[in-house]
């Protein structure tokens, strides 16, 4: 007689019931600390439906680090994210973690697939250099388990870590330094319109503005890509039906240096005919002609406190809700003149 082989409940069963990932479900039976009570009994009330046993053997190899962290850079070319890549790789270096660095060009749907590795094993935890809330990039939303830190252009209403700037202070500062030059028509060559960095920035430039009493034209606005060709284009509308702009605010150095391609371009001698400032302070702004008036923002800084986070999470330490902001400074160069 033939012997009927008895099938087993998997844990991919156990998530597909609980509507869970099957890494949740792994946690719910080696760390059950780390969810929610909601989840935790969704979990162990599946396992108990299918009779699902959990093997400690696979319970131990999938305890295991893979010492691996993956880093989502948006945009690798940009120089300010390479600088933060610098900092997370110094300090995981000193820690003995690996990196791998993928450059997702901000979609949404390569960062989901990054988050995916850690629930396969592939990394531990996931450091992403962006905005995008974890709760667009994974079905579980604030509940998911996985690792996670943001930085740079962090939102800091996440319940994960996250490690930036001030960027609504530290745009107010910049206006203030443009205002307190005499320039009161400053238009404004923002980011992309739909990103909270760009709101915050804009907010600052309201502040700075509102404590002198005056408005801002939104029509001096223009906004694009935080790219060099993005500044160069956002400059040329600008200019181009606007002639009395005597400064241009410009919301990243890379928007500003195409800024300046675009103002030599049109004509206009600088800083005599039209002051420009940047924000992040690359390597490339001092070389500018003229070299560029910015805000100093700490990349690599923000880097080594993003990975220092990792570490701490990953060693079972709570930090949950911490959100670091580090100080900028104002860096003043020649291409911001005094107006009468």
């Amino acid at each position: 007689m033939a012997r009927r082989r008895i099938s087993m409940a998997q844990i991919r069963d156990v998530a597909k019931l609980a509507a869970v990932s099957p890494a949740t479900v792994s946690r719910a039976f080696s760390d059950p600390s780390k969810l929610s009570t909601t989840t935790l009994e969704r979990v162990l009330a599946a396992a108990e439906e299918l009779k699902y046993k959990p093997s400690s053997l696979a319970q131990l190899f999938r305890e295991e680090r893979t010492n691996t962290v993956l880093v989502m850079v948006p945009d690798i070319a940009n120089v300010l994210f390479a600088r933060v890549v610098s900092g997370i790789e110094r300090v995981a270096v000193e820690n003995k973690f690996n990196l791998i660095v993928s450059d997702t060009g901000d979609d949404a749907a390569i960062e989901s697939v990054g988050v995916e590795m850690v629930e396969t094993y592939r990394a531990d935890g996931v450091i992403q250099l962006g905005e995008r809330p974890l709760d667009q990039l994974h079905h579980e939303g604030e509940h998911c388990a996985i690792p996670f830190v943001q930085a740079i252009s962090a939102d800091p209403r996440g319940r994960y870590p996250t490690v930036g700037i001030d960027d609504r202070s530290a745009a107010a500062m910049m206006a203030e330094h443009l205002l307190a030059s005499g320039h009161r028509q400053i238009g404004v060559l923002a980011g992309l319109k739909d990103r909270l960095v760009t709101q915050e920035r804009l907010t600052g430039i309201r502040d700075a503005l509102a404590a002198r009493e005056l408005p801002l034209d939104e029509t001096m606005v223009a906004y694009g890509p935080y790219s060099m060709a993005g500044g160069e284009n956002s400059a040329m509308r600008l200019l181009s039906r606007k002639t009395n702009v005597s400064a241009l605010f410009c919301m990243s150095d890379e928007i500003a240096i195409g800024a300046i391609r675009a103002a030599h371009d049109l004509g206009f001698n600088l800083p005599n005919d039209l002051s420009i400032s940047g924000f992040d302070n690359i390597e490339f702004g001092k070389y500018c002609t003229p070299p560029l008036t910015t805000v100093m923002q700490p990349a690599e800084k923000i880097g080594e406190v993003a990975m220092t986070l990792m570490c701490d999470i990953l060693r079972g330490h709570a930090v949950t809700g911490i959100h670091e902001m580090l100080a900028t400074e104002l860096v003043a160069r020649a291409s911001v003149r005094e107006v009468g």
